[in-house]
């Protein structure tokens, strides 16, 4: 057996949501039954009583290396599956087909089955699948299947390089240095410290000038009111006294 000689590829075929995946490497075919989820006229169907593989070149043998549990007592032989099992085909296809059937065992999810060739030139890209699919009573449900699983072009995987996240270090905030000033108040660093406050000088009384008036030339001076009225109050009591003496 041959297997790990060149790379795994694989080929899908869905016909009424059951999906039957093909894949081989090297001489080791595998073949994948996903039948959880079948409809149309599939739906009924609860066992698996056979399938056949054609157009898969040629070989000398073949064995069935990895199968359900139950299928381990199936017969494996190199004719064709139709309506009445394992019966077609005739001598003239024992080198480019096989089938397998045996007591029906019960349709599930991941039905995986291997097969390893040996001898001639196996050719496993495009395989044709028969499948006969059975009731609770073993009675055949819907068509035969008979199609062909067409592989799919492997498309290389590319890893996805994801960038390194560059985290920037922490900001540290240096909280601001008081520093005490003479009058109580403090301030930041960086700012101007205010020096002391100057006395404020009392303020200067400005006397106004003195003006004298010169006296004006030629003229004498002029009595005060006051006095003149001394005077003539004088003269009066003189008057009355004299009067008194004559």
């Amino acid at each position: 057996m041959a297997a790990g000689l060149g790379p795994a590829q694989a080929g899908v075929l869905t016909f009424q949501d059951v999906v039957f995946t093909s894949s081989w490497t090297g001489n080791v075919l595998t073949l994948e039954i996903d039948a959880a989820k079948r409809s149309g006229d599939w739906s009924g169907a609860t066992l698996l009583g056979a399938l056949s593989l054609k157009d898969i070149g040629s070989f000398s043998s073949v064995s069935m290396v990895a199968a359900p549990n139950g299928v381990d007592a199936w017969q494996l032989n190199s004719k064709e599956l139709n309506a009445k099992g394992c019966a077609g085909g005739g001598a003239t296809k024992s080198t480019t087909a096989l089938c397998l059937s045996g007591a029906p065992i019960a349709l599930t999810d991941n039905m995986v089955f291997s097969f390893a060739f040996s001898g001639g030139t196996p050719e496993l890209d495009a395989p044709h699948l028969k499948v006969n699919f059975m009731d609770s009573a073993r009675n055949k449900v819907g068509d035969l299947l008979s199609q062909t699983v067409k592989s799919t072009p492997t498309v290389p995987t590319v890893p996805v390089v994801t960038p390194p996240v560059v985290v920037a270090p922490p900001v540290v905030v240096t909280p601001p240095v008081t520093q005490p000033v003479g009058d109580g108040t403090t301030v930041s660093a960086g700012d101007e410290v205010p020096g002391p406050t100057p006395p404020v000088p009392p303020p200067v009384l400005v006397q106004p000038p003195v003006v004298e008036l010169a006296p004006v030339a030629g003229n004498s001076e002029v009595p005060e009111p006051y006095s003149i009225a001394l005077l003539l109050g004088g003269l009066a009591l003189m008057g009355v006294v004299l009067r008194k003496r004559g």
